[in-house]
């Protein structure tokens, strides 16, 4: 590991943030940190957006050979993206920090949070005694993305909620693309998913949630890769595509609206007749990004659900997807 890690951050609308979660996952290492700018209340520090807020992206670049390339990309596309004026965004800063405060540096901002009507986010370091009916995900996110503070991710444990009240989670076998931490994978397990492929493209990420799957206890459940669906993903270390032995029962995909857009081919031949899709990570101005390339490849809208700036879909595959 590096001995030391360039923060590069920057404060956003939601609108602008979903163009910047897709650069700074690109060029840094390790994912994106989303905060939120949030509002406090409920029993156990329920935090939700306020509507229109902005929110501090932050990612971060090992010391190496190709940090300088990697500061030149981030800030070029910075530059472009003001230039168009797409949306408010404040300035990039850039801060050294060492390899302890790295490992630590968003720890501040994570707190045991209740999401929906059963889940409860425990971090690692803190205690919770839990109530009957709970369900409890023991998270150490590290710098990969799933603290469960966003509100993609708060909106897609909400419609696994639902899912498993219709009794489609219980046995089943499904895809989480983009795992991030592997809170989703986690939680899908929790509820009695028999075999989940977590997938990531960052190796930090997949490192995180496989730790996590064992710090929960769900090494027979959750299996996690390093790959995406398709074809190659573009980056500094390209990954290349991964495909799938048999066709899934469900798939969570929570990254942006483009990337949805772009492996909807995939996932659309991911799953079988009948399964569903909750796809989230999706600026509401970018949606159609997401949800037009879903709709070609054979899958119906079911569900359409919306906090501050953000949707997340749900939608069912009733027949062969389109070819592509």
């Amino acid at each position: 590991m590096p001995a030391r890690w360039l923060e590069v951050s920057i404060r956003a609308t939601a609108e602008a943030a979903e163009a910047l979660t897709a650069l700074f996952e690109q060029v840094g290492h390790g994912g994106v940190v989303v905060e939120p700018e949030l509002v406090a209340g409920g029993e156990v520090d329920e935090v939700v957006p306020a509507p229109g807020a902005f929110a501090t992206l932050r990612t971060y670049i090992p010391e190496g050979l190709d940090l300088d390339a990697r500061r030149r990309r981030i800030e070029e596309s910075v530059g472009v993206l003001r230039a168009f004026d797409l949306a408010p965004m404040d300035e990039l800063t850039f801060r050294w920090i060492s390899e302890e405060d790295w490992a630590n540096a968003w720890k501040r901002h994570y707190a045991v949070q209740r999401i929906g009507r059963r889940w409860v986010i425990k971090p690692r370091w803190q205690e919770y005694a839990p109530r009957t009916g709970d369900l409890v995900l023991d998270l150490d996110p590290g710098m990969a993305f799933g603290t469960g503070l966003h509100p993609t991710t708060q909106l897609v444990l909400e419609a696994l909620e639902d899912l498993d009240a219709g009794g489609e989670v219980d046995g089943t076998r499904l895809l989480d693309l983009g795992t991030g931490s592997g809170i989703l994978a986690i939680g899908a397990a929790r509820l009695g998913a028999a075999d989940v492929l977590a997938l990531d493209v960052d190796e930090v990420a997949v490192t995180a949630a496989r730790e996590n799957v064992a710090r929960n206890g769900l090494q027979g459940v959750v299996r996690v890769e390093r790959g995406t669906l398709g074809e190659e993903a573009p980056g500094f270390v390209p990954v290349p595509g991964y495909e799938l032995e048999a066709a899934v029962d469900g798939a969570l995909v929570n990254i942006v609206a483009r990337v949805i857009g772009e492996r909807a081919p995939a996932i659309a031949r991911a799953l079988r007749p009948g399964a569903w899709l909750v796809a989230s990570g999706i600026i509401a101005d970018r949606e159609s990004e997401a949800s037009g390339p879903l709709r070609d490849c054979g899958l119906r809208l079911e569900r359409r659900t919306e906090r501050g700036d953000w949707v997340t879909l749900v939608c069912r595959r009733d027949a062969a997807p389109a070819a592509g």
